[in-house]
């Protein structure tokens, strides 16, 4: 039984229209209608009377009202209390970081844990994903940022986003791309990263499906560091299509007109603290920053 089963028996019986009560509880009829039907599935017993002036309570539900009414508000209570408890949040985390704390939105969580969580320590850790993952595993890092698939089994993770990615060509170079053919842009130099880098794994399968390779001049691992050397004409790169768009706009570089993939940018833990309240604190915070549904409680097996 679902607590908005509840409150929606409650709020039809005190409307006692379908119409009155969507309204109220700002969801639709066929959904009221669902609640209701799948509440008296479960019990067993009908809790209205359709009739012409509207929804009745049978005498059933006459007898479950009340008790409706007090579970509800002992749940409210239950909120209040939790709600009352959040300063009470004592321990630290060592956040993990992939990029900058502009993308990353670090101010907002920042300013929110501490708004919230005063008692909070909270550690951002300057790295890359191909070295947070195994600080996660080894319990060097708590949470972390990371782009790309996240299929370590000891892992949870969360999409924040998905970025769009795009091809960034120094102003250098441009005249040299008559178009977006994979093979002439091979023989250009390009900047590239680390293979444990989700950008190296976006750009490896688009040249080896045409069976060549990119000239590679250096290698930078940091989006300010990536964004330099392609503004400074040392070759071409993949970049987040936003950077791309505002360098281009500045005249530094240009993007290339071809689609990429995307990357999910994640923030993971480790599987076994899905559920401890530091982690879920943070998952919160985020939740409202990045405008996501509510992480729901991990059930223990």
């Amino acid at each position: 039984m679902e607590l908005y089963h509840l409150k929606t028996f409650v709020t039809v019986a005190e409307e006692k229209h379908l119409t009155r009560a969507s309204e109220r509880l700002f969801t639709s009829q066929p959904a009221i209608s669902a609640h209701i039907k799948a509440l008296e599935e479960e019990l067993n017993l009908t809790l209205f009377d359709r009739t012409p002036k509207g929804m009745l309570l049978t005498a059933a539900g006459e007898q479950l009202l009340d008790r409706a009414q007090r579970t509800l508000a002992a749940a409210g209570d239950f909120l209040h209390h939790a709600k009352g408890m959040q300063n009470e949040l004592l321990g630290s985390i060592r956040i993990g970081l992939n990029t900058d704390a502009e993308f990353l939105r670090l101010v907002e969580l920042q300013a929110g844990l501490r708004a919230h969580y005063p008692q909070l320590d909270l550690e951002f850790m300057s790295g890359r994903t191909g070295n947070n993952i195994p600080a996660l595993r080894v319990g060097k890092l708590d949470a972390a940022f990371v782009s790309g698939d996240c299929d370590e089994p000891l892992l949870d993770s969360h999409v924040l986003r998905e970025e769009e990615m795009a091809v960034a060509v120094p102003n250098a170079l441009r005249d040299q791309i008559a178009s977006p053919d994979i093979p002439a842009l091979a023989r250009l130099p390009w900047v590239y990263t680390s293979p444990d880098c989700a950008y190296y794994q976006l750009m490896q399968p688009l040249f080896e499906s045409h069976c060549c390779m990119p000239v590679k001049t250096m290698m930078a691992d940091q989006e300010d560091a990536m964004r330099a050397m392609v503004a400074a004409g040392v070759g071409l790169g993949i970049m987040r299509r936003s950077d791309v768009e505002a360098a281009e706009r500045e005249g530094r570089m240009h993007a290339l007109p071809m689609k990429l993939p995307t990357i999910s940018l994640r923030f993971a833990y480790l599987r076994k603290r899905a559920n401890d309240p530091i982690i879920r604190a943070v998952l919160s915070e985020l939740a409202t920053i990045w405008g996501l549904e509510p992480v729901q409680q991990r059930q223990a097996v």
